[in-house]
């Protein structure tokens, strides 16, 4: 760093002395209630660039100070002392916690020891904070861009979607977030806003999400690419109906909703495979099916009788049909097939 200024100077020593001399804990939540001028103070000068590195440029670090949350807070209306405010407000100011959070912005209606309990999400490192708040968001997205992790709002909507969440929760937007840090929003977005959908980049985009990694339910498309899940209900109806344009069967995926196959399941999942070009063969059903290849021929046999009166029943031919044992992507669609998922695709209005 820098030579520093005699103000950072004077915030280093108190830090020191509050961690040496008065032995007070130095994480941001308890900072922020007993000494909210110093935060304030640190969270505004760049050269710091966040408490965490205040904490390191006075020789500190996590591993060594103290950490505490409080386990109640005041009522800003009555000034009660409380562990909640959630009964408190209706039964003393006729009031619940949505509006009192409008009446109030920024006050807690829960303790933050209670908040720590139920945020999951920051038990895991890297995360060193228990509690969300906006220093913490605006600490860790710092920590992220220094260490020249991908910041750009659709990874991190994917892969971290609770810092997502209350990026917008406590700035409005995730961009604002990133310029409450500091950092040029321009740097970090990787997607051009101005990018164009069309149904054909739709299916393309969910077959090598597909392949990346198999699709689990629909959720998972909007919590991987929520572009792409707003585009699947724009182009085509829904997400079910455009990953079975992609040639998908949704019936495959292992967390959709319902796990039971009937009639209408099994002769769809067949319909799907076939049109995609894919093979309709028991033995190459696991390449594309995941693990739920068994409960597929398991069912059709139970409904049908067989596997080759399903597939009949399914209006295929089965003993002429050919297709590939696997899901491919090339610029002539699936399979080679631009056009083989035209019958299960919906007309546009």
């Amino acid at each position: 760093m820098s030579r520093l200024t005699q103000q950072q100077k004077k915030i280093i020593k108190q830090i020191r002395t509050l961690h040496a001399v008065d032995k007070q804990p130095l994480n941001i939540s308890y900072v922020k209630l007993h000494h909210p001028k110093l935060l304030r103070q640190v969270m505004s000068l760049k050269h710091f660039r966040g408490w965490r590195n205040a904490l390191e440029e006075a020789g500190l670090s996590y591993d060594v100070i103290r950490v505490e949350l409080a386990d109640h807070l005041h009522c800003a209306i009555c000034g009660k002392k409380l562990k909640t405010l959630t009964a408190h407000l209706p039964s003393a100011h006729q009031m619940n916690t949505e509006e009192y959070a409008e009446q109030y912005p920024g006050e807690p209606t829960t303790s933050d020891a209670m908040r720590a309990k139920t945020t999951w999400s920051l038990r895991k490192k890297p995360h060193w904070e228990r509690i969300w708040s906006r220093e913490y968001l605006i600490d860790y997205m710092i920590y992220k861009y220094e260490r020249d992790e991908d910041l750009s709002p659709w990874t991190v909507y994917r892969k971290e979607p609770w810092v997502h969440a209350n990026a917008k929760a406590y700035f409005g937007t995730y961009r604002a977030a990133i310029e409450a840090a500091g950092i040029d929003y321009r740097e970090v977005r990787v997607i051009d806003l101005t990018e164009k959908w069309t149904e054909e980049k739709v299916i393309d985009r969910l077959r090598r999400l597909h392949l990346e990694e198999p699709l689990a339910s629909t959720n998972d498309i909007r919590l991987r690419d929520s572009r792409l899940y707003d585009s699947c209900q724009r182009y085509f109806g829904g997400p079910v109906l455009a990953i079975e344009a992609a040639g998908i069967p949704y019936t495959a995926l292992r967390g959709r909703r319902s796990k039971s196959w009937d009639r209408p399941d099994v002769l769809r999942t067949i319909q799907v495979l076939a049109a995609a070009g894919l093979s309709i063969r028991p033995n190459a059903l696991d390449a594309h099916m995941d693990d739920r290849a068994p409960q597929l021929l398991e069912a059709a046999e139970r409904h049908f009788g067989s596997w080759e009166q399903a597939v009949k029943k399914a209006g295929v031919d089965y003993a002429n049909h050919r297709g590939s044992r696997s899901l491919q992507v090339s610029a002539n669609g699936v399979n080679g097939h631009p056009h083989a998922t035209a019958a299960i695709k919906p007309k546009r209005p």
